[in-house]
């Protein structure tokens, strides 16, 4: 019996699996997914969606049919969903970014807001599907961001350190409005009110508490409010400074391309 991966299964084979179950159809048939890809399996016992299990069985047509189970007991999202392979250097990226930011107070700021939050955002996704939709995607595309936003405010001359601080915050959000389990869920109370409104709440209201000057705060704020840059697309405001539609353009161009080139990537596989 072969130890397979999803991406690795073929007709006929006898196969064990380490997966984890997404969501059941009819009580039988269940969709299952590891860090490669999905599948559905048939089984007569009960999966419980976001539970871990080996599964012993075969496939055909399709499916996997089932007829062994083994829970896995205190499974680690890590295991079974995909993970960046640059996590730790993209920490150094992000955290260098924010030694860049030359007002002392503005600084603090910044990490008085991402301290108490980082294992949270280290492990975050940007999408549940579209880009960066793996584990530390949201670190990954947040210090692509910010270095890309230094480099061309210093370019054009704006002013760098609110366009850092708001490239740094403008997905802030999403480490509360996407669960990792079962598979970068949308959590069924945050995402209610999404992204661009949790950051914007949160930065706006910690800024008071740390005494950020309100102009300032205020700034901030709008960047994260018209970082999508059109009504349509999400934001309730359209970018109305420069270093607003900076931090746009370079979210969407970075989005844009993560998806192209991990596109690209599968299917050269």
């Amino acid at each position: 019996m072969k130890v397979a991966q999803i991406k690795e299964v073929d007709e006929g084979e006898e196969v064990e699996l380490r997966c984890m179950v997404l969501k059941s159809k009819d009580g039988r048939r269940y969709k299952v997914f590891d860090r490669t890809g999905e599948i559905w399996v048939e089984c007569k016992d009960k999966l419980v969606e976001g539970e871990a299990y080996k599964l012993w069985g075969i496939f055909k047509g399709g499916v996997v049919f089932v007829d062994r189970v083994e829970r896995i007991e205190n499974p680690k999202a890590e295991e079974f969903l995909p993970v960046s392979s640059t996590i730790e250097e993209d920490e150094r990226r992000f955290w260098k970014v924010v030694d860049l930011i030359e007002d002392h107070k503005l600084k603090g700021f910044v990490r008085f807001i991402f301290e108490p939050l980082w294992e949270s955002f280290k492990k975050g996704v940007a999408a549940k599907k579209y880009h960066h939709a793996y584990i530390g995607g949201l670190l990954q595309h947040t210090a692509n961001v910010a270095e890309i936003v230094y480099n061309l405010a210093i370019y054009y001359n704006l002013r760098r350190d609110l366009a850092v601080a708001g490239a740094l915050f403008h997905d802030l959000g999403k480490i509360w409005e996407f669960n990792l389990k079962p598979k970068f869920e949308h959590d069924p109370h945050y995402s209610k009110f999404g992204h661009i409104f949790l950051a914007s709440y949160h930065i706006k209201s910690k800024s008071l508490e740390y005494g950020l000057p309100k102009d300032l705060a205020n700034e901030i704020v709008h960047i994260i409010l018209s970082h999508h840059g059109e009504y349509s697309k999400g934001s309730p405001v359209s970018p109305k400074t420069p270093e607003a539609l900076l931090v746009h353009l370079v979210d969407n161009l970075d989005a844009q391309m993560n998806h192209m080139l991990v596109s690209k990537d599968e299917k050269d596989r």
